[in-house]
C-alpha cells in the first residue's frame, strides 16, 4: 500500500511537472510568466513557470514518451513499444535503404486515411501513434516537410475530448495532439483548450489544489496575447494570434467545476474571480458545478443559496439539478427532504390521488418555499435518480427502502434517450440492474450488516426478558436474495474487483464470518464471473480457503 501511494505521489509530480513543459506557446522569451493560484491557506500565491528548453523538438519528445509513444533514433524496430496489426508487414522495412519514396508515401498515406476514418479512441490513437514512430522526420522537423494534416489533428482531438471518463493518459495524449498542432503552425480551437482544461483537473481520481493550478495553467497559456517585446516583427504577431483565443462561459465553468473537485476554498475563490472579472453572465451549468462543493463540505446553505441564485436569474435546475440535490440532501443524512424529492418525481410518473393534510401538493410547495427546490411537472426519475436514491438510503441503513426503490426502477420504462425498445410491443424496455445499484445494496450490507442471531426461547434473567429485541433488515436472509439477483445479471455485465471484494465484507459481516459461507459464496463468484483476482482478492481466498484451494473438496 505504501509504495502504490508513493508511486501515485511520483506520477502526480511527474504528470504537474509535464503541465508546466508541455506549452503550446513559443518560449523564446526565457523570462518565466507567473500564474497568480490561491494557496490552500487562501492567500494570493504565486505558481512559475519555468521556461521550456531551447529545443522545441525534445519538448514535443518528452510529451509523446509520457502519452505513449517512444522515439525510434537508434532503434532497429521501432515498433517495438507499441506493435500494430494493421501495418505488421511494414515494420520491418521501415528504415530500410531498399524501400523505395513511393512504398513509403503509400505507407503514410494508409496510416493518414486510418486516422481520418477512426471512429474510436484506440483507433485514432494507433494511426497517430505509429505515424509519429515511422515518420518522425515528417513530424517534428522543418516546417516546409510534409506533416499531418490539421484536419487529421482535429479529428483525433475530438475522439480525445469526448473521451470519458478523463484520465492521465487521456490528458496526455490530447496535450500531445495539440502540441502537434501548435508546432505545424495550425489552429487550437476553443472547444480544444477547454477540453485540455477538463483533462488537466481530471487527472486522477481525486482531485487535489494542485490540479485545479494544472488547469489554471492550461488556461493560462490559452489566453495568453503576443509578447509586448516582439517590436515591428508582425508575422510573428500573427503566428501567435493564430493560437490566441478568448475564454467563453465554458471556460470559466469548467475551472469552477475543478475547483470545487479540489474541495479549496481559495480555487473556489480563484475560480468564481476569474469568471467575475471576465464579465461573462453565468449559465445553469456554472451554478450547478457549485453544488459539487458545497455537498461535500456539508455547507446545504450553500446548495439553498445557488438554488435561490438560480431562481432569481431564471434558471431552472433540471433533472441534473435534482439528481445534484438529491445527492447533497441525502449525502448530508436529510433523508426527508431525499424522500420527499422521490415522491414528487414518482407523483410525475405515477400520479397520486391521495388527497388530505399531506398530499403531493403540501410536498411540493414544501420543496419550492424551505428548501427552494422547484420540480417541473414534466420531470421524472432517470437511471442516475433511481442509482443515487438506493446508494443514499443503502448508506444510511434504510434497506427496505432502497430496495423498494431497485423494485420501482425495475418496473419502469426506460424512456431516457437511446434506450432500448421492446421490439415486439413497440414500446420502451423496463430499466435493467446496474452495477452501480447492486453496489449501493452490497456497501450497506458492509456497513450496517449483523449476524442474526435465533430468538430466545427460555426466558432468562430479568434483564434478559426487559431487553427489546433488535430486528435488523440488513440480515442474510435478505443479503442472499440480493445476491440471486446479482448473479443472474446479464452474461456479458462483469464486475471489477472492488464490488466483489465489497459482496465478499457483507457476507463475512452478515454470517459472523462463517467459513463455509464464505467459501460457497466465493466459488459462486468464480464461476459466474470467472475468477482469477489478484490483490486483497487473492489474500482474501488464501483465507478462505487456506492451503486447499477447491474449497476444501
Amino acid at each position: 500500500m505504501k509504495e502504490r501511494v508513493q508511486g501515485e505521489v511520483s506520477e502526480r509530480k511527474a504528470g504537474d511537472a509535464l503541465v508546466k513543459n508541455a506549452a503550446l506557446t513559443d518560449h523564446t522569451d526565457t523570462t518565466a510568466r507567473q500564474t497568480h493560484v490561491l494557496e490552500s491557506s487562501g492567500q494570493d500565491g504565486l505558481v512559475t513557470r519555468a521556461p521550456l528548453p531551447a529545443d522545441e523538438f525534445l519538448d514535443v519528445e518528452t510529451i509523446h514518451i509520457h502519452a505513449g509513444i517512444r522515439s525510434t533514433h537508434g532503434q532497429q524496430n521501432p515498433h517495438h513499444h507499441y506493435p500494430n496489426p494493421h501495418f505488421t508487414g511494414h515494420q520491418n522495412s521501415t528504415y530500410s535503404l531498399e524501400e523505395t519514396p513511393p512504398d513509403r508515401l503509400k505507407i503514410q498515406q494508409e496510416l493518414l486515411d486510418s486516422l481520418l476514418q477512426a471512429t474510436s479512441v484506440t483507433d485514432g490513437w494507433e494511426a497517430y501513434h505509429t505515424l509519429t514512430v515511422m515518420f518522425p522526420h515528417r513530424i517534428h522537423q522543418l516546417s516546409e516537410v510534409p506533416k499531418i494534416p490539421q484536419r487529421h489533428l482535429h479529428h483525433l482531438a475530438r475522439l480525445l475530448a469526448s473521451k470519458k471518463p478523463r484520465t492521465r493518459t487521456l490528458f496526455l495524449r490530447l496535450s500531445a495532439v495539440l502540441t502537434m498542432l501548435h508546432r505545424s503552425g495550425y489552429r487550437i480551437y476553443l472547444w480544444e483548450w477547454n477540453a485540455l482544461i477538463d483533462c488537466a483537473g481530471k487527472r486522477w481520481r481525486k482531485c487535489t489544489l494542485e490540479d485545479y493550478k494544472a488547469a489554471v495553467e492550461v488556461f493560462s497559456k490559452m489566453t495568453t496575447p503576443p509578447s509586448e517585446n516582439q517590436g515591428d516583427d508582425e508575422n510573428l504577431a500573427a503566428e501567435h494570434n493564430f493560437w490566441y483565443v478568448q475564454p467563453d462561459i465554458i471556460t470559466y465553468t469548467t475551472l469552477l467545476y475543478i475547483a470545487g473537485r479540489s474541495l479549496d476554498p481559495g480555487a473556489i475563490r480563484h475560480a468564481s474571480n476569474l469568471l467575475r472579472a471576465s464579465g461573462l453572465p453565468p449559465n445553469c451549468i456554472t451554478h450547478l458545478s457549485l453544488l459539487h462543493y458545497y455537498t461535500r463540505t456539508g455547507q446545504l446553505s450553500g446548495v439553498r443559496s445557488t438554488l435561490r441564485k438560480m431562481r432569481e436569474q431564471g434558471f431552472e435546475p433540471g433533472l441534473d439539478g435534482i439528481n445534484a440535490c438529491i445527492w447533497a440532501y441525502g449525502r448530508n443524512g436529510h433523508m426527508d427532504v431525499v424522500s420527499t424529492i422521490y415522491r414528487v418525481l414518482r407523483h410525475n410518473l405515477q400520479p397520486e390521488s391521495d388527497l388530505g393534510e399531506y398530499d403531493i401538493e403540501a410536498a411540493v410547495k414544501y420543496l419550492l418555499d424551505v428548501e427552494g427546490i422547484v420540480i417541473r411537472d414534466d420531470i421524472i426519475p432517470d437511471e442516475i435518480t433511481y442509482t443515487s436514491l438506493i446508494q443514499t438510503f443503502s448508506y444510511h441503513g434504510q434497506i427496505m427502502k432502497a430496495l423498494n426503490i431497485f423494485v420501482d426502477m425495475l418496473s419502469t420504462p426506460n424512456r431516457e434517450p437511446k434506450a432500448l425498445v421492446n421490439q415486439q410491443a413497440g414500446e420502451p424496455s423496463l430499466y435493467q440492474p446496474t452495477l452501480a445499484a447492486f453496489r449501493g445494496i452490497f456497501l450497506g450490507f458492509a456497513r450496517h450488516a449483523q449476524k442474526s442471531f435465533p430468538p430466545r426461547t427460555a426466558p432468562g434473567s430479568l434483564s434478559e426478558r426487559l431487553r427489546p429485541v433488535q430486528e435488523n433488515d440488513w440480515n442474510l436472509e435478505n443479503l442472499h436474495q440480493v445476491f440471486k439477483a446479482f448473479i443472474n445479471l446479464p452474461a456479458d455485465v462483469m464486475p471489477n474487483e472492488r464490488l466483489i471484494y465489497w459482496i465478499l465484507v457483507s457476507f463475512t459481516k452478515a454470517s459472523g464470518g462463517d467459513p463455509g459461507k464464505l467459501r460457497k459464496v466465493f466459488l459462486q463468484l468464480e464461476q459466474r464471473f470467472g475468477g482469477g483476482w489478484g490483490g486483497r482478492l487473492a489474500e482474501l481466498r488464501q483465507n478462505i480457503f487456506g492451503n486447499n484451494g477447491s474449497g476444501g473438496q
